[in-house]
């Protein structure tokens, strides 16, 4: 489980979420969902193993409020529902407990009352046996950056396929977040299957179509676009997003995405309590050191309590300061470690279409790459049991 659990928020009304997103503070994390839908209630909820729900409910549209609620609590049992609701009003708080309903807050309420209810409803909620397999799907790796100068798209390539290597028994899957018109990442290949075809229709993803829009790129090793901007990553869609990726852990051994700057937020926000590495990349600039302790600072409210934050910095000059631990210690995030520009090598992968560590196996970034992939799986097994957030703060 996460140190930050997941409230699911079933709400239309703009000002009933905006009252909750302000309210609904750590350690809760709220992943929001319009009432139109409830096959996509129930998948998000399925994704997310939320125990506490919240359902927007008035007089205007109560039968279709109490009919999610009794969906709910017919399909999730253990689940807790709590109405939300503009006003007061005796009718529906009655009506919605009989649905199965057990508390009710009214929009406006103090914050540290509706706190403390929610802290009281996940002590006495009830357990449910799928908690420990699900919580083991943390195999997500997110490549984030601290300006949109940094090149994620080759770092993340050259992971995934560095995982692929290291792992060769297991299944991996690269997205690459912001793909060009002629391919995925920096790799010679173009498949018409794109993040936008899965997110259409998330209930098709099953293995004959893995098998069949994602050719491997290597044995063990597929390849996805998933070019998607910030606009299409709210409400809904975000859920959508979060089922989608939820089927897609359950089908891959390891998942890299390259979520790059830009849209880097939506993608943390989304899928961060999966996380099993993220990878916050920058180059030996101050500036960008900063950048990324307000990064960490806020992204740690939607990382799980095994995730590991890591720091790469990329293009590194061995004689010119401020040193790798200088940088770590200013950026407030454990360093991993540092990437030499090597140039020569980059362009020649970049323009031909091949991994680096095929075309250029003894190049300096190439070594250097193994090196950092090899302390990356080290580190993981080492840092067992302690939130991200304590080693960051101790590393910082």
């Amino acid at each position: 489980m996460s140190d930050h659990d997941i409230v699911l928020s079933v709400v239309d009304d703009e000002g009933i979420e905006a009252w909750l997103e302000r309210v609904v503070d750590e350690p809760f994390r709220l992943e929001q969902v319009s009432r139109s839908d409830l096959t996509r209630v129930l998948r998000l909820l399925e994704a997310t193993t939320a125990h506490v729900v919240m359902v927007e409910i008035s007089e205007v549209d109560m039968d279709q409020s109490l009919a999610i609620i009794t969906a709910l609590t017919s399909a999730r049992p253990w689940v807790t529902v709590i109405t939300v609701c503009a006003r007061a009003n005796q009718e529906l708080l009655l009506q919605s407990m009989r649905a199965g309903a057990r508390d009710c807050f009214v929009a406006g309420s103090e914050a540290g009352d509706v706190r403390d209810r929610l802290r009281r409803h996940q002590l006495l909620r009830v357990g449910h046996y799928d908690d420990q397999a699900r919580s083991a799907t943390n195999n997500l790796t997110l490549v984030a950056a601290a300006s949109p100068t940094v090149d994620t798209r080759f770092l993340a390539q050259n992971v995934a396929l560095g995982l692929n290597r290291l792992f060769p028994n297991e299944r991996c899957l690269a997205i690459d977040t912001q793909p060009a018109e002629r391919g995925i990442f920096y790799l010679d290949v173009h498949n018409e299957y794109t993040l936008e075809n899965l997110l259409a229709s998330p209930e098709t993803l099953d293995e004959t179509l893995i098998g069949t829009a994602l050719e491997e790129y290597r044995p063990g090793l597929r390849l996805l676009a998933g070019g998607i901007d910030s606009r299409e990553l709210e409400g809904d869609r975000s859920a959508d997003l979060f089922i989608a990726l939820n089927h897609l852990m359950q089908m891959f051994d390891r998942i890299v995405i390259n979520v790059g700057t830009l849209e880097s937020r939506h993608w943390v926000r989304a899928l961060g309590i999966h996380a099993r590495h993220l990878l916050i990349t920058m180059q030996p600039l101050v500036d960008q050191a900063h950048a990324v302790r307000t990064l960490g600072n806020e992204w740690r409210s939607h990382l799980g309590r095994d995730s590991q934050v890591h720091l790469v910095v990329d293009g590194m000059e061995g004689k010119v300061p401020p040193g790798l631990d200088e940088l770590s210690e200013t950026a407030g995030v454990s360093l991993l470690g540092g990437l030499p520009m090597d140039w020569r090598h980059r362009l020649m992968a970049m323009n031909s279409g091949l991994p680096i560590q095929e075309q250029s196996s003894r190049c300096r970034y190439s070594r250097s790459l193994q090196t950092l992939m090899n302390k990356l799986e080290s580190q993981q097994e080492n840092s067992i049991g302690e939130s991200w957030w304590q080693r960051l703060r101790s590393n910082g």
